[in-house]
C-alpha cells in the first residue's frame, strides 16, 4: 500500500472514531439524546396531555399507550429498551429483569398513560407534572402476571410549564393510593427525568415549585470531567484527521537518479 493511501485509510478510521467519540457526548446524558450527529437540535415537542390544560385542549394530542413482547430465555428475559410511539416514555429493561417461567416463551410488558385524578395525590410541596402512567407485564402465552426481578430504568418526559421554576423527581406507587420519591436525574432542557424501579406500578414526575434546578449525572460518564476529556480527544483526532487527509492528498516526489 502506497504511503498516500495509507494516510487516506487511516484518516478514514480517524473520520470513524471522531464520529463515536461525537455520539458518546451526544448520548451519554440520556437515551432519548442518542441522536445522528447531522440531525442537529430539534425543537422541543409539544408534550401530549391524558387531560390538557385548558389552553391546550384544541392542539393536543393524545398520548400514545404501548405494548411490547420480550423474549424469554433460560436466564430470563432479553435486554430491551422500550419507547413509546410519542416517546414520553422510555423503559430500559436488563437481562433477567424477568425471570423464565416453565412452558411461557415472552413476557408481554405494557405502558398505560392516566390522568393525574386517577391516582392519589403526591405528599406537598410536590405535584404531578404531565401524566401517570401504568407499567405492567404478564407472562404469554399464560397471561399470568409477571413481576420484575432486577432494576430497571424508567425515562420520562414531562410538560414545559410557565410556571415551572423547580426540581423533578420521579415518583413510584404499587397501587396509585400512595407514592415513593425516587432518586432521580433531572434534566430539565430536555424536559426529562429517569430513576430506577424494582416494582412494576404507577409512575409520574412531580416537581418542586420554587425549588432550584440541579441536572444529577447518572453516572461518573455523564461528569463535566468526563465530557472534558472526550472533548479534548475529539480535538486531538481531528487534528490528526486533517494532518493525514492532507498528507494524503499532497504528491509524492519521485528521487532523482
Amino acid at each position: 500500500m502506497s504511503a498516500g493511501r495509507a494516510r487516506a485509510v487511516a484518516a478514514g478510521l480517524v473520520v470513524a472514531a471522531l464520529y463515536l467519540a461525537g455520539a458518546a457526548i451526544s448520548g451519554h446524558l440520556s437515551p432519548l439524546a442518542r441522536r445522528p450527529l447531522l440531525d442537529g437540535i430539534a425543537p422541543p415537542t409539544p408534550y401530549r396531555w391524558v387531560e390538557p390544560p385548558l389552553e391546550l385542549v384544541e392542539t393536543n394530542e393524545p398520548p400514545t399507550p404501548g405494548t411490547f413482547t420480550i423474549r424469554l430465555g433460560t436466564e430470563g428475559s432479553r435486554t430491551a429498551v422500550l419507547t413509546t410511539d410519542d416517546a414520553q416514555v422510555t423503559w430500559i429493561l436488563p437481562k433477567g429483569s424477568f425471570a423464565s417461567a416453565e412452558g411461557q416463551r415472552a413476557v408481554e410488558v405494557t405502558v398505560e398513560p392516566l390522568p393525574p385524578s386517577s391516582s392519589a395525590e403526591p405528599e406537598p410541596p410536590l405535584e404531578i407534572a404531565g401524566n401517570i402512567y401504568l407499567v405492567g407485564a404478564a407472562y404469554l402465552p399464560s397471561g399470568d402476571p409477571a413481576a420484575l426481578v432486577a432494576d430497571s430504568t424508567i425515562v420520562l418526559v414531562y410538560p414545559r410549564l410557565s410556571n415551572d421554576h423547580g426540581g423533578h423527581a420521579v415518583l413510584a406507587s404499587a397501587t396509585g393510593d400512595e407514592w415513593m420519591t425516587l432518586d432521580t436525574s433531572d434534566l430539565p432542557t430536555i424536559q426529562q427525568a429517569d430513576a430506577e424501579i424494582d416494582a412494576l406500578g404507577y409512575v409520574a414526575v412531580a416537581r418542586t415549585p420554587g425549588a432550584s434546578i440541579t441536572a444529577s449525572p447518572t453516572s461518573d460518564s455523564g461528569s463535566p470531567v468526563g465530557t472534558i476529556i472526550v472533548t479534548s480527544a475529539i480535538a486531538v483526532l481531528t487534528f490528526v484527521a486533517v494532518y493525514l487527509m492532507l498528507g494524503a492528498r499532497r504528491p509524492t516526489r519521485k528521487r532523482s537518479g
